[in-house]
């Protein structure tokens, strides 16, 4: 690899200060500016050491900290050292201004012809304009950057460094013991979680159904992470969520000057899970025409980038979901029977969370162990009535209603103790009596006839007529529940 990083051809004016006291900074010319540092023209002193860089970009002000690692004829040569996150988004945003719109023939990195937006002969990535772009080079990168200053330091700070890392692996592997998210003890729970042991080690596509909130997509990522595909990629595309005009683009990718802003090729969603599982949630929301090349996928294995007529063969395993009814979709036409016979070849039904029964009271209070330290709160727990009332509610919007809940509860609730109210929930009735009975008949009667009212402008005759009673009727109700 010829470069770390891809470096802006922008010229930019900067001050750099030099650790000397009284030192006013030095007027520099700032060029090939890129994550890792940049190259400086000026008069400073001819001697390495530590150096703090100030600039300005588009909508920012910066000021870097870093070490002068060369001196050459004219200028020298700086590696930026930063403190924080902030500081490496702040710098890539300046740099990510600068790189817009460019259409580089060769690649940035290594200096080869550059076909398509990934470079196949150094694996990175030209997509500056991807929300994912930084984090992603960052991780493929992350061993050349640390060697370089590895060697700068004693053993006493790499010890410490290793001690660090441990510690916050320690800590994920701590957390995902105590993740019981996708957790239960009734039969229907434990039926799924038999069938995910079946079908994870097969390459079989797997079609998840259940309402939505049930906890699709962990189950697709339950099935990737036990199968032999667990340590390549697990790719997510929602087909509800983008617009169909986009949807072909973001799973089959396309070509260079395929379109408008197509300035270099892109893979889809299929060609990164390559290797690994694609879960394409809400698979019934998909258009009959792209069915069709779902279908054409499943059959060869092959894609076709927009733009392109070259197939590309790909191995990716296919898990899909939905919260619709297929057999009826495909009744209606709404759905191509041939895909669903591909699709359906090994089914998984998700309870809803209304009967999941004691499952109900174990997730809630994981989730509100979870939400507490997300937030920094201090840890709290449900009242007795708040466990009841979690118990016999129906939860229509399943676990998503359930994590909304409590997190509203968190905002609201004024002791350790969330109550029902906090939930927005009604305590459950205790053991039914007659006058328990009437007293929630007068509160339905009376709600019903507010709203006839309200709906007719209080114009009696109407409000009869829509209830199905009497005048009479409708005034003595008024009386008994003192409506005017």
């Amino acid at each position: 690899m010829g470069r770390l990083d891809a470096r802006t051809k922008r010229q930019r004016e900067g001050k750099a200060f030099l650790p000397l006291k009284g030192q006013k900074g030095h007027t520099v010319l700032i060029l090939d500016l890129s994550l890792s540092g940049a190259f400086l023209k000026g008069n400073l002193p001819a001697e390495k050491g530590p150096i703090t860089l100030q600039f300005t970009g588009k909508e920012r002000s910066l000021s870097l900290k870093g070490v002068i690692v060369r001196n050459e004829e004219g200028g020298r040569a700086i590696r930026f050292l930063c403190r924080n996150r902030e500081e490496v988004s702040d710098l890539w945003s300046v740099i990510r201004d600068d790189l817009e719109g460019e259409r580089p023939q060769r690649c940035l990195y290594c200096g080869r012809d550059l076909p398509e937006e990934e470079c196949p002969h150094c694996g990175l990535s030209h997509g500056f304009g991807h929300e994912d772009y930084l984090p992603e080079h960052l991780k493929r990168t992350v061993y050349q950057r640390l060697r370089w200053r590895l060697e700068r330091l004693n053993p006493d700070r790499l010890l410490a460094l290793i001690a660090f890392v441990d510690a916050q692996l320690l800590r994920e592997l701590d957390a995902a013991e105590e993740d019981e998210e996708f957790a239960g003890t009734c039969e229907s729970m434990l039926k799924v979680f038999s069938l995910i042991r079946e079908v994870a080690p097969t390459d079989i596509p797997v079609l998840i159904l259940g309402e939505s909130g049930t906890g699709k997509e962990l189950t697709a990522k339950a099935i990737h992470e036990r199968s032999q595909r667990h340590n390549k990629p697990f790719v997510v595309i929602n087909c509800a969520a983008i617009p169909e005009a986009l949807l072909e683009a973001e799973l089959f990718g396309y070509e260079r000057g395929a379109f408008t802003g197509a300035y270099t090729a892109r893979k889809g969603k299929v060609e990164q899970a390559h290797g690994g599982t694609l879960f394409l949630d809400e698979i019934g929301d998909l258009s009959v025409g792209l069915q069709a090349k779902i279908l054409r996928f499943l059959e060869d294995g092959t894609v076709e980038r927009i733009g392109s007529r070259k197939p590309r063969r790909t191995n990716v395993r296919i898990i899909a979901a939905t919260n619709r009814d297929l057999e009826e979709e495909v009744k209606r036409g709404g759905f191509r029977q041939d895909l669903f016979f591909r699709l359906n070849a090994f089914t998984i039904q998700l309870p809803p969370l209304r009967e999941r029964g004691k499952d109900k009271v174990v997730l809630a209070n994981y989730f509100l162990k979870k939400l507490c330290k997300e937030n920094g709160a201090e840890q709290k727990h449900f009242s007795e009535e708040a466990l009841a009332a979690i118990g016999s509610y129906r939860w229509p919007g399943n676990v998503r209603e359930m994590i909304n809940k409590i997190r509203r509860a968190l905002v609201v609730s004024k002791g350790n103790a969330l109550t029902p109210d906090d939930l927005s929930l009604e305590s459950p009735a205790g053991e039914p009596s007659p006058s328990g009975i009437k007293a929630l008949r007068e509160k339905i009667e009376r709600e019903n006839l507010l709203k006839a009212l309200e709906k007719t402008g209080y114009n009696i005759s109407r409000t009869a007529k829509l209830l199905g009673i009497s005048r009479p009727t409708v005034y003595n109700l008024m009386r008994r529940y003192g409506i005017s």
